[in-house]
């Protein structure tokens, strides 16, 4: 998921540029809290850490303490296993494919990323990825007949 959260926080500086609330953090929460209503941040994805948001916004780690402490205070994130902060789904069963959802795109970007620096274009990588899921169906078929 570390590339999945490093596009978000970008986006999220640039939304953040948009805005004239008072502070950092309020900015930040504002930011997040719209991606977590218009659907941007799906149910069961896990926010990134204080700190790391800190670091890639280049602001205090307070600042982000305190937007994600008023998300928690309001319900929209909430803190699971191990402290990691997620948002918060309304079924739970919505919740784990949409993390799982984000999970296999972080993981398909990472291996289409290693394909370019062993020098296939996406285009080679993303069939290359077709035809695995071609075969995929095919074994699945397979074991259906069974």
């Amino acid at each position: 998921m570390e590339e999945y959260w490093a596009t978000r926080t970008g986006r999220w500086r640039k939304a953040m540029r948009g805005l004239a609330a008072p502070s950092l953090a309020d900015r930040l929460y504002e930011v997040i809290r719209r991606d977590v209503q218009e659907g941007q941040l799906p149910h069961g994805a896990i926010l990134p850490t204080s700190e790391r948001v800190a670091s890639e916004l280049v602001m205090k780690p307070d600042d982000v303490h305190a937007a994600y402490a008023r998300l928690l205070s309001e319900g929209l994130i909430e803190e699971r296993d191990k402290g990691r902060l997620c948002i918060v789904g309304h079924d739970r069963d919505a919740s784990i494919g949409d993390a799982t959802q984000i999970r296999f795109e972080a993981a398909l970007l990472k291996a289409v990323r290693e394909a370019a620096a062993r020098g296939l274009s996406s285009t080679e990588a993303t069939g290359m990825f077709k035809a695995a899921a071609i075969r995929l169906e095919e074994m699945q078929g397979k074991k259906a007949e069974d």
